[in-house]
């Protein structure tokens, strides 16, 4: 089972692999691992079998059946029998058995086109569930992708809250030195060891963001929590998306869409299965029967018959209280409900793909400000702190210069992740989750 499911990531993703360390655990590795053990997937395959085993030629009813049948019976029974000039006939345990057996043969020949609109039914529904198995693949990725990038976003920031510590750690030192020689005032010493302790309470609530999302990456790939993950913190950067061009592949590359035309295609096969129940029905029957009775003590002893059967049979139905109509009429009303419901869908996904556009070449702008705000928070801080040495600038200042940092660094990860989420929408819209490992 897992081989397939192997063989289908290849194919869902392409023939590009990663090189990875044996100890990090690259996207592309995770993505493997999810989709091998994920549950909605398997039950997708297991669904797809049973699609692939009712879409065959017997099943849409366009093949004869054959039934070979036997049957034996016997009895023994007390008889009397009066005849018209006065005399009976007595017989105690009478007896009598009898064989029949034979080869029934039955063929449709024609039934409204009704096996036909069944057989082409079945093989819409084999590929809906070939979909379905794709689908699932789909939303495992776009699962693990989020969770791989959300996981390698909150290890950086809680590598910069590390940093912040180790300042404020820095400054505490310092702080009490000047105040014990007295070249500084007790009351700042307090407030930078205040200091350190919150940036030693911001550092473990994020130890213990990343290890929930540690947590939460195994789920997703089907692991104990405890299980130990050092992922890769280099990935590809998001890219912006255009609208027009992304319309261009909704239609043929949506999954969700193509399914919908599927619906659409197997509602309007089950009208026409309907609209064949008010059309006559001819059948080829044949057989070939054996049949003997015995009467021992009787005037014939054994009765025997053989010999083969051949005919046609037809029937239409008349009335059958409007139930033939019932069904067509629901069997129409169906048809036109997937109809709208694509419609709905249609522009349910033009909506959703304009807005995510519109997040991300958002998002991907303010990436570009916070990465520069972070480049000047940093450099103004290096020049704060060595400032600090030299006695030009007060602690509540070099503070300010870290906590302007930290909040420069928190904005450029929150612009990372609604980037990164919004092109994992983007690309799950287009069929094109692939890209996240090219």
């Amino acid at each position: 089972m897992k081989s397939r499911y192997s063989f289908l990531l290849l194919l869902f993703c392409g023939s590009y692999l990663f090189a990875s360390s044996q100890d990090t655990l690259s996207l592309f590795d995770a993505i493997k691992i999810g989709i091998d053990n994920n549950f909605s997937i398997r039950i997708a395959a297991n669904n797809l079998e049973i699609a692939k085993n009712n879409s065959n030629m017997g099943n849409a009813g366009m093949l004869p059946r054959a039934d070979l049948n036997f049957n034996y019976s016997g009895s023994s029974y007390n008889r009397y029998t009066e005849r018209s000039d006065g005399s009976s006939v007595t017989d105690d345990f009478y007896p009598t058995n009898s064989l029949t057996s034979g080869l029934q043969l039955s063929w449709t020949l024609f039934d409204g086109f009704a096996m036909f609109a069944r057989r082409e039914k079945f093989e819409s529904l084999l590929e809906q569930g070939d979909l379905y198995l794709k689908m699932e693949i789909e939303t495992a990725v776009q699962e693990i992708a989020q969770a791989y990038y959300l996981l390698a976003q909150n290890e950086k920031l809680l590598l910069w809250y590390q940093e912040q510590l180790q300042l404020s750690a820095k400054r505490m030192n310092i702080a009490f030195e000047k105040s014990r020689i007295g070249a500084g005032s007790e009351l700042l010493a307090m407030q930078a060891r205040v200091d350190y302790r919150a940036d030693s309470a911001l550092a473990m609530k994020q130890n213990l963001t990343v290890a929930n999302l540690k947590a939460n990456l195994n789920r997703l790939l089907g692991r104990s929590p405890q299980i130990p993950v050092e992922i890769s913190s280099a990935f590809r950067a998001p890219k912006s998306i255009g609208y027009t061009q992304l319309l261009s592949r909704l239609q043929n590359e949506n999954l969700n869409l193509r399914n919908a035309e599927l619906s659409i295609r197997i509602a309007e096969l089950e009208e026409k299965e309907a609209r064949a129940l008010a059309m006559p029905q001819i059948n080829l029957v044949g057989a070939y029967n054996l049949s003997r009775t015995g009467t021992p003590q009787g005037q014939t002893v054994q009765f025997n018959s053989m010999g083969p059967y051949a005919g046609v049979s037809a029937s239409v139905t008349l009335f059958n209280g409007f139930n033939t109509q019932r069904r067509m009429r629901n069997a129409a009303l169906v048809a036109q409900n997937q109809r709208l419901e694509f419609s709905d869908l249609m522009l349910r996904i033009e909506n959703q793909a304009y807005r995510l556009t519109n997040e991300l070449n958002m998002a991907l702008e303010l990436l570009n400000v916070e990465e520069r705000s972070v480049e000047l928070a940093k450099r103004n801080s290096e020049i704060a702190w060595e400032r600090y040495r030299l006695g030009a600038i007060s602690d509540l200042e070099l503070r300010e210069d870290q906590n302007r940092l930290l909040n420069a660094r928190y904005r450029l990860i929150a612009a990372q992740a609604n980037a990164q989420l919004a092109e994992i929408e983007l690309l799950k819209l287009t069929g094109s989750l692939s890209g996240l490992i090219k």
